[in-house]
């Protein structure tokens, strides 16, 4: 199979930075093609590839592939984009028809709810194995849905062929995805005509409801009331993509 770059179409890109690129839908931009991506949760062998950021969601992310396999990075740089990817969960889906639709997808990292939480509390979990069992759960499992011979599931994130990590060192967090194209498209649509969907959703974090009312906890009025409503809201977008030999 010949080597296969990605022609990227965003629906919205603003500059971040110098490694941040701005696109639109007469200007297509191609990400280089990578045939030695690790997926560890580190970005340095993703230095050949185009950068897009995404406003509404704080998110900068990439898309590059070799012979077999998508490869997604996603990374937040701003503070309240960090909170939500850890305490939201980031999901990833994929269409082989270019068109928006959630039915082929990842979900990771995936963190707990406040019910597990207070479930834990409840069974007087100590504090040590409360943070191991989220750091289990967030980190090192994944959500799929819709992907061909794959029962929906939860999986380790290193079960399948299909992948993700995690890492939020540097100051930054990150999360990679690879994704084989026989888990999710046909032969035939891989070619230079083809256009490939992909969503990407930073959810909002997660708050509890002591109340019982479906709501949620108020938490003051003001400013505060304001940046938890905030941090509560997700953000999506989508990526269309154009295979090129």
């Amino acid at each position: 199979m010949k080597k296969i770059k990605f022609a990227l179409l965003p629906v919205s890109i603003f500059i971040l930075c110098l490694n941040a690129a701005a696109q639109t839908e007469k200007e297509p931009l191609k990400a280089e093609f990578i045939n030695n991506i690790v997926i560890d949760g580190e970005d340095l062998d993703w230095e050949s590839a185009v950068s897009f950021f995404d406003e509404s969601s704080g998110l900068m992310y990439s898309v590059a592939n070799d012979d077999e396999n998508i490869y997604i990075l996603v990374k937040a740089t701003v503070e309240s984009a960090m909170t939500k990817f850890v305490m939201g969960g980031v999901e990833v889906w994929i269409s082989a028809d270019g068109k928006d639709k959630r039915t082929t997808g990842v979900k990771y990292p995936v963190p707990l709810s406040w019910e597990e939480r207070f479930s834990s509390m409840r069974n007087n979990t100590t504090r040590e194995d409360m943070q191991r069992q989220e750091s289990e759960r967030t980190y090192k499992t994944m959500e799929l849905r819709g992907f061909e011979n794959i029962k929906d599931n939860t999986y380790k994130v290193d079960e399948l062929n299909i992948k993700a990590e995690y890492s939020g060192k540097n100051g930054n967090t990150i999360a990679e995805y690879k994704i084989p194209f026989n888990t999710f498209c046909k032969p035939e649509q891989i070619n230079d005509k083809n256009v490939f969907a992909i969503g990407i959703v930073l959810n909002g974090m997660q708050m509890p409801n002591f109340g019982g009312g479906g709501g949620g906890q108020r938490f003051g009025d003001g400013q505060m009331q304001r940046q938890m409503r905030e941090m509560s809201k997700g953000h999506s977008f989508w990526i269309y993509t154009q295979l090129t030999k």
